[in-house]
């Protein structure tokens, strides 16, 4: 095979890792989660000012507050990030400060009676998207999925539960794991923006230590939605339900770095289309690897077959929601839209209907030939 012709393969052969992996599915599906449950917190019950990053914050305060320094430490942030989210959600009415009675230097971050009810319906709301989730793939391959993010969620030594500080002298408290008890609806709400946020910073760690020193948590808004044709400020904001000025801000930094340039769109003279410099096309190599290793490690973690089987209900997760068709156009394997199928079928027809309708669709069958 020609030089060029093998270029031409190894860039395909990264595309299409590019374009599917586990972590990508992953992330697309907790950030279709969070996108889904802050639209609909602002549409069904009035709450306003919501932001993606406020999240794990709701979420881990427990009933006796947090300091802000133990947050950053369990969000893996600087504690000047830390508190500028803080000020932010204080801002919206969701958290407020207090002196921490163990120790009059410090203060405490605690839940709001509004945030108190915002991460009740917040938990319903949950709770519906989990049931649509199982509708999707089937209950018993959603049942799996639980298992194995919860398996992953303990392998990786997330927080399990909320994080406490009450009492004179007490010491930070996160809940133990229930990994005995069993499942509860909205656990994947809880865990699987943990799971993602986890790969999101170690797939930046071992990318940066291939030669990008420059790399930071914001540049995945722009870089994870840059498609073969390019990406577009307007798409990209529009599937992660930030601003358009968010985005170019973004992209003004990585442009800067010499990884994306921008060309006039040919479909519209008044838009420009982002797309990977020659630079930018090494940093994408080199996060396929990234990703490669990451899996490598999470193996280890779950055993290769049970990563597998997480692999693959996640990309029919991520298929049957159709997540970032916008950017990349439909999947063109085929075979996470027959799976499901497979499963809707089952849970209609029961098994024994399905397997005659199984046997009925076999080329050769008699009444085929």
């Amino acid at each position: 095979m020609s030089n060029l012709a093998q270029q031409r393969v190894d860039s395909r052969e990264i595309w299409g890792r590019y374009r599917s992996n586990l972590p990508r599915h992953c992330i697309g599906v907790s950030r279709h989660l969070q996108t889904h449950l802050m639209h609909a917190l602002h549409q069904q019950f009035g709450h306003t000012g919501l932001r993606l990053g406020f999240e794990p914050f709701i979420a881990l305060i427990g009933a006796g507050g947090a300091r802000p320094g133990e947050l950053a430490n369990l969000l893996c942030i600087s504690k000047q990030a830390c508190n500028q989210t803080i000020n932010q959600i204080e801002r919206a009415g969701y958290l407020q400060r207090q002196p921490d009675p163990a120790d009059g230097r410090a203060r405490l971050v605690l839940l709001t009676d509004r945030g108190l009810q915002l991460r009740a319906q917040g938990a319903e709301l949950i709770g519906r998207y989990e049931a649509e989730c199982g509708q999707l793939l089937g209950s018993d391959r959603f049942d799996e999925l639980m298992l194995l993010l919860r398996d992953l969620y303990e392998g990786l030594q997330l927080p399990s539960a909320s994080l406490s500080l009450g009492g004179a002298g007490s010491e930070t408290i996160l809940a133990k794991s229930i990994t005995a008890e069993p499942i509860r609806a909205g656990e994947i709400g809880a865990r699987l923006p943990r799971i993602a946020d986890y790969m999101m910073r170690r797939l930046m760690q071992l990318t940066i230590a291939r030669g990008h020193p420059g790399l930071k948590m914001s540049f995945g808004q722009v870089l994870s939605l840059i498609g073969l044709e390019g990406g577009k400020v307007g798409q990209m904001a529009r599937v992660q339900q930030v601003s358009k000025q968010a985005i170019s801000s973004v992209a003004a930094e990585l442009e800067h770095l010499n990884y994306i340039e921008r060309h006039p769109d040919p479909a519209d003279a008044r838009q420009q289309v982002l797309q990977f410099t020659t630079l930018g096309m090494q940093l994408l190599a080199d996060s396929v690897q990234s990703v490669v290793q990451l899996e490598l490690e999470l193996s280890r973690l779950l055993g290769a077959d049970r990563l597998s089987k997480l692999q693959r209900i996640l990309a029919d997760l991520y298929q049957g929601l159709h997540l970032e068709e916008e950017i990349f156009g439909p999947a063109a394997d085929t075979t996470a839209d027959l799976r499901l199928l497979a499963a809707q079928l089952v849970k209609q027809l029961g098994p024994e209907n399905a397997a005659s309708l199984a046997s009925m669709l076999n080329p050769q069958q008699e009444f085929m030939k």
